[in-house]
Parts: structure tokens; C-alpha cells; sequence
């Protein structure tokens, strides 16, 4: 499932359709929203990828892997360098300059549309229809990008990021909070195998924070995760890269640091370099 930036005059139709029915191709109800065990998984690598704009280095050399069951939490300061790393890495900006590989199995995938099937972008951005119910958005996402769902599945998944009881209600009444839930679980429906997120936690309450935590660590997804909350982080991800002015700082993993030592680099990083 992918994002969806404007409402075109030629998708008016469909979303009144949404709202007239609620009748979707059915399939045994299902509450798990990952691919937990895919006969093949994606796998990007990328090599000196670098992004400029004008004069304006926005990232520069960065190399790296996400394999199968990373999660990745992303550092730095603001203008580090992370949300354009997360566009690259979702198709949606192009590299001014380096090389980037999307791998599965013994292929490699070029069409970004099949790319783009296999992974979920949640970014600043709502990405929702603010004059549909939460339930009519996800209706009809499901059936642009051709999903066969049923309306169980939907409201489970709307249950399970917390606005269960909000299905009906219409996106532009929700708070930051619930429509960041929205967004989740419109993200989530397309059973992602990597998902890419940027300050997810952004407007929840611990309720919220608790429950977005219990659906990261489902499963093998693999996920990364921008986020200026370290402590969240160092619980939630296996591996840390830390941005600074565009560059990567430092790597490692969390089996190698204790939270007291990434504490002091993610903490001081903004005084190197």
C-alpha cells in the first residue's frame, strides 16, 4: 500500500462508492498485519548515496544494508539528513548521486510500483481523506491499490492501532493523536514487509506509544525508524545509525552498546564533526 497525496477529479466516483458500500471481496478474518514469515523478503542496499538541492548537501556517502528482521532507529539533529534518507528509500526522491538496490531473493527489483507493494511509508504527512470515516479511507485505499480485504479485517485493524470505536467518525474531527493511528493503520493494511517511519510517536499518549510499541515488534517486519526519543529507540530497534550534517556518524548495533554509551553518543553527537 503507498501513499495517496491529492484527490484527483477522476477518483471522486470511487470515493463515493466507499461511502455508499461497504461491500469488499471477502476472506477469513485475520488480525495479523505482518507478513510474518514471507517465502522471500525485501532487502535494500544502497552505495555513496548522496541527495543535494542547490547548494544544500542534504545527505552525502551513505552507504549501508537492511536485511530481513533489521530495525533500524535513525538519529541526528534537525536537517541531519534523516527524513530524506527515509524518501530515497521509499522510491519517492530520487538520489542526486549513488547506488541503491532493492533485492528479494535472487532478484532485483527495478519497477517502482513493485517496490513500493512491498513496503509502507509513514511520514509527516496524514496521507488520508479528511471528508471519509477512518473506515471509508482504509475502504478505499484497499480498493485502489486492489487489496482483497474484508470489512472485519478492516475495523480489526482500526481496533488494533486504537480508534476502533472512531471507525465512523470523520478523519478531519480526529485529533493529532488519532489521526497519526489512522495513518498507522493505513500503512499496516497492505501487510508491509518493511515499513519506514518518521517520528511515529509524534502526538500520541502513553496509551498510544504502548500500543504502537506491541505492533513493532511483531513478527519479522523490518522497520526504519526515525525518532528524537532515544529511550524509545534503544528499546524497540536492533541496530542505530546516527546522522550528522548529512553523513552517517556512527553504526552499531545494540547487542555491542548498553543504553548508558548511546546515551552519550546519541546525546554529544551534535557537538562532532
Amino acid at each position: 500500500m503507498w501513499c495517496i497525496f491529492k484527490k484527483p477529479i477522476h477518483l471522486l466516483p470511487k470515493l463515493r462508492e466507499c461511502r455508499k458500500s461497504s461491500i469488499l471481496i471477502s476472506r477469513p478474518p485475520e488480525v495479523n498485519f505482518f507478513q510474518n514469515e514471507p517465502s522471500l523478503s525485501l532487502e535494500i542496499e544502497f552505495k555513496d548515496l548522496s541527495k543535494t538541492y542547490g547548494d544544500v548537501i542534504a545527505l552525502r556517502d551513505f552507504s549501508g544494508f537492511i536485511h530481513k528482521g533489521d530495525r533500524i532507529c535513525v538519529l541526528g539533529h534537525n536537517g541531519a539528513g534523516k527524513s530524506t534518507l527515509l524518501s530515497m528509500l521509499s522510491t519517492l526522491t530520487k538520489p542526486s548521486s549513488g547506488e541503491l538496490l532493492f533485492r528479494e531473493g535472487d532478484s532485483i527489483l527495478t519497477n517502482k510500483l513493485e517496490i513500493r507493494k512491498r513496503m509502507a511509508f509513514l511520514s509527516h504527512q496524514a496521507m488520508m481523506y479528511p471528508d471519509l470515516t477512518a473506515l471509508e479511507n482504509l475502504r478505499f485505499v484497499a480498493r485502489m491499490t486492489m487489496q482483497q480485504t474484508s470489512e472485519t479485517h478492516l475495523l480489526a485493524l482500526l481496533e488494533e492501532v486504537g480508534i476502533g470505536d472512531a471507525a465512523h467518525r470523520l478523519f478531519r474531527t480526529f485529533s493529532r493523536g488519532m489521526q497519526q493511528k489512522a495513518s498507522l493503520a493505513r500503512a499496516l493494511l497492505s501487510k508491509p514487509q518493511l515499513l519506514l517511519l518518521d517520528e511515529p510517536f509524534s502526538g500520541l499518549d502513553y496509551q498510544g506509544v504502548d500500543r504502537l510499541k506491541s505492533l513493532f515488534t511483531q513478527g519479522e517486519t523490518s522497520w526504519v525508524l526515525v525518532t528524537h526519543h532515544f529511550s524509545l529507540g534503544y528499546e524497540l530497534a536492533n541496530q542505530f545509525w546516527i546522522l550528522k550534517k548529512g553523513k552517517l556518524l556512527h553504526q552499531f548495533r545494540k547487542a555491542d552498546i548498553s543504553f548508558e554509551t548511546f546515551l552519550q553518543i546519541a546525546q554529544g553527537a551534535g557537538e562532532r564533526l
